[in-house]
């Protein structure tokens, strides 16, 4: 039970700890450290240093002031919290000291925290990386304005959350409007007004794509493609959680996907990223909440077997998650050794043609990997140029579309990776995924 708080005492604290701004300064944070993975495109790279973070789970019903005391208890210096997501979640900041060993203290405040009965949950704050060495572009800055002009009148049909660097709404080839409309459910957070989408990374209402490789524009653009061949009315929400360099705060991605998951509309929640070794308990508690919405993930880029080494979130047990690899390409023999190749390439048209193994760098597994979708040499044209690109993340976003198309009104998350399970084609070389099957082309 909580203690009771008075609240003129928790006044004088606040003024005791002013310092507590949600302002944070990047030079001075760092998160704790754990193994640093490496994996190509729609995977990550996730990467701890000895820091000085925590993310912090309040129970329900926490007050402010309550949470000034809690901080006060923990010398927190700083904090930041989930705006236009989650009131109960946080990022603690403690003072760094660069003389004493960093790690073993963080690593002592966590052990307190997850045994605070005032505490719903304690993790550290790593970085999930999206590669972005596979360059495209130098990435500009689109206007709130441009992305309004792309936002449907009334939202109706599925609505398919993309978490990922954002989304490019002058893309040429998003002609129709497209973007979620957030006039009845829109937020309003540091002067800014909700319109179409969220920007976690920079905290404001323009979640553009300034990624150097456009990952989340593909992304999106592959989704809409599945749409649009089946005439489906359809909205897209982008939830920006990575920077231009393709870095994800964990804390970020926790407030994208609540952000997400509170819409009350979304059917659909794409995240075309991941990690592997650490299971990273409090994503996964609120995939296992939103269990009306279903959550489609890549399972990795480096060929490894998720079953042996676990890669997440795909590899939750979460009902509502489907883990999704790639087809290799026609003519391909799965070993594609490059996440883009330009123009020039013949023979790969994106489709599983009479060749419907695993690409080589797809990560597998008959337990923790449910079925496969088209990944390898998938064409995408950008100014004007048709580059070939690879990767779970793209096998991911199709099977997003797909399950958009298959949505039907009052479906649960497991009933719609269901339909999508006994939609999709059985095939015996795809026997090193669990359901041996992948989404019609």
């Amino acid at each position: 039970m909580k203690k009771v708080t008075v609240y003129c005492f928790a006044l004088l604290l606040m003024t005791l700890v002013s310092c507590q701004k949600e302002t944070l300064n990047s030079e001075e944070t760092d998160s704790a450290k754990e193994p640093a993975i490496t994996q190509k495109n729609g995977a990550s790279n996730t990467t701890d240093s000895d820091g000085n973070e925590l993310i912090i789970l309040y129970p329900d019903g926490t007050t402010e002031a309550e949470k000034i005391l809690k901080r006060a208890e923990y010398q927190v210096v700083d904090y930041k919290k989930c705006e236009c997501a989650d009131p109960n979640l946080e990022l603690w900041i403690f003072e760094k000291d660069d003389t004493s060993d960093s790690g073993s203290d963080i690593e002592d405040k966590k052990v307190t925290a997850k045994a605070d009965e005032e505490i719903e949950g304690a993790e550290y704050n790593p970085n999930i990386k999206i590669q972005e060495d596979q360059f495209i572009d130098f990435a500009g800055i689109g206007s709130v304005s441009d992305g309004i002009l792309k936002r449907v009148a009334v939202n109706q049909g599925v609505t398919v959350a993309v978490l990922d660097t954002g989304i490019m709404y002058d893309y040429p080839d998003f002609v129709s409007p497209f973007l979620y409309n957030s006039s009845a459910n829109g937020c309003s957070e540091n002067g800014f007004q909700e319109e179409f989408g969220w920007n976690f990374v920079d905290q404001n209402n323009n979640p553009y794509d300034d990624h150097y490789g456009r990952h989340g524009t593909i992304v999106t653009k592959l989704i809409t493609s599945k749409l649009d061949a089946a005439s489906v009315s359809y909205q897209i929400l982008p939830v920006k959680v990575a920077n231009r360099h393709g870095n994800i705060s964990y804390f970020d991605a926790l407030c994208g996907f609540q952000y997400a998951a509170n819409k009350g509309d979304v059917d659909v929640i794409n995240m075309s990223f991941g990690w592997t070794y650490q299971q990273r308990e409090l994503l996964q508690y609120f995939i296992e909440e939103a269990n009306d919405i279903l959550v489609v993930t890549s399972a990795g880029n480096t060929g490894q077997n998720n079953d042996v080494v676990p890669h997440f979130p795909s590899s939750y047990e979460s009902d509502n998650v489907v883990a999704v690899a790639a087809l290799s390409a026609l003519n391909s023999q799965g070993n594609n050794a490059d996440i883009y190749t330009h123009v020039g390439m013949t023979g790969f048209n994106g489709g599983t043609g009479g060749n419907t193994a695993l690409a080589g760098f797809s990560n597998r597994g008959v337990i923790s990997v449910d079925i496969a979708a088209p990944g390898e040499y998938l064409p995408f044209t950008y100014n004007n140029e048709v580059f070939y690109i690879s990767g779970t993340s793209y096998s991911a976003a199709l099977t997003s579309g797909y399950g958009g198309v298959l949505h039907t009104n009052g479906m649960t998350g497991l009933m719609l990776k269901n339909t999508i399970i006994q939609n999709s084609i059985y095939h015996p070389d795809l026997s090193e995924i669990q359901y041996s099957k992948h989404i019609p082309d």
